[in-house]
């Protein structure tokens, strides 16, 4: 079982992740990695339980196109918390190929990283490092409020004369208080 943050709960979810090895003989829910699920789609797509795909860093999300809407969930993954290919994967999904299905984050993230990623569309998140866990059990959001790069999965407002400068409606809010 592995612990999913989302929508600011947790819960515990059972993926296999499929490899060379094991291929399509997994049972259960599975994980897959983009490369080897476009090999054989049809076998994946044709079992009786869930498929996801697993896009890692400097994969082509646009080869996922005709089957997102066949996929229990995509899965970006974060290789190291200073690789941010996979910011850029999500974001491809949500504002250029309008996905509107569940974006996972896996792998090496770090929590300051979590609102961030939220911010490029990333909706669950795979808790795999035991200080991260911690700290979003705890209630701890590290939110950014104001940004340099609009994106176009969340409310945000311009910020000066800037026409790229952002920031975020809760920026307002507590200012007033």
């Amino acid at each position: 079982m592995t612990t999913i943050y989302k929508d600011g709960e947790f819960v515990e979810e059972a993926w296999a992740r499929a490899d060379a090895e094991t291929g399509i003989a997994i049972a259960g829910d599975a994980l897959v990695p983009l490369s080897q699920f476009l090999d054989d789609t049809g076998a994946w797509l044709g079992r009786d339980w869930r498929t996801a795909v697993i896009v890692e860093a400097g994969d082509d999300v646009e080869g996922v196109v005709p089957f997102l809407d066949r996929l229990a969930l995509v899965a970006v993954d974060f290789p190291s918390f200073a690789d941010g290919r996979s910011f850029s994967a999500a974001r491809v999904l949500r504002e250029q190929l309008g996905y509107t299905g569940e974006i996972r984050a896996l792998g090496k993230y770090i929590l300051d990283q979590v609102p961030l990623a939220r911010r490029c569309g990333v909706s669950s998140f795979e808790i795999s490092k035991p200080e991260v866990l911690k700290a979003l059990k705890a209630g701890e959001w590290p939110e950014v409020t104001k940004y340099l790069q609009p994106v176009g999965t969340v409310e945000e407002i311009p910020e000066g004369t800037r026409p790229w400068a952002r920031r975020s409606p809760r920026d307002l809010a507590l200012a007033a208080e």
